[in-house]
């Protein structure tokens, strides 16, 4: 697969694309978010930015995988209620980001999901036969990028699929 980079340098967005597309395709796009403010931000530029080429948008917010996963077990009916109540809030936030896009005319769903990020983010773009990825970046420490610079690295190297990664900062700071 051939992969070109095009830089946006007033924006600093970058997209990683494989040639695939012709101007005027009408794509589907899955935005891998967060939940944290960032994300309200990533997924207004990624419609600013493709409005014209979208024909669905599907927002993923990829959970904390199951305790069991990362080595101890929820016993307890007050830590399995606070992770519910965490997981109900989170798909909450999901729901009201995709209705919003709902009224703004695109047709949007919202998935909360446990797993991996990266390993998550690159099955559920194959299974929903998405066309672009949409992950985004911000601007942190280097122990940051050590500890989840890997969801990006991941996502780039494991998805044959083409992968957007925009910057997430509050551009008024």
């Amino acid at each position: 697969m051939r992969w070109i980079a095009f830089s946006l340098p007033v924006s600093g967005w970058m997209l990683f694309c494989d040639l695939r597309f012709k101007r005027g395709d009408i794509l589907k796009i899955l935005i891998a978010i967060d939940n944290s403010e960032n994300s309200k931000i990533l997924v207004e530029k990624t419609i600013n930015l493709l409005r014209n080429t979208i024909s669905s948008v599907c927002l993923l917010h990829v959970a904390e995988p199951d305790p069991d996963f990362v080595g101890y077990t929820v016993d307890t009916p007050v830590m399995r209620d606070q992770l519910a109540k965490g997981f109900h809030n989170e798909h909450l936030h999901l729901q009201e980001m995709a209705g919003v896009l709902r009224e703004q005319g695109i047709e949007a769903k919202a998935l909360l999901i446990q797993g991996e990020t990266g390993k998550t983010i690159v099955l559920q773009a194959d299974k929903l036969m998405v066309d672009v990825i949409v992950v985004g970046s911000s601007k942190h420490g280097a122990i940051y990028h050590f500890l989840l610079g890997d969801t990006i690295h991941g996502v780039l190297h494991e998805s044959g699929k083409p992968v957007l990664v925009m910057p997430v900062h509050d551009e008024k700071n």
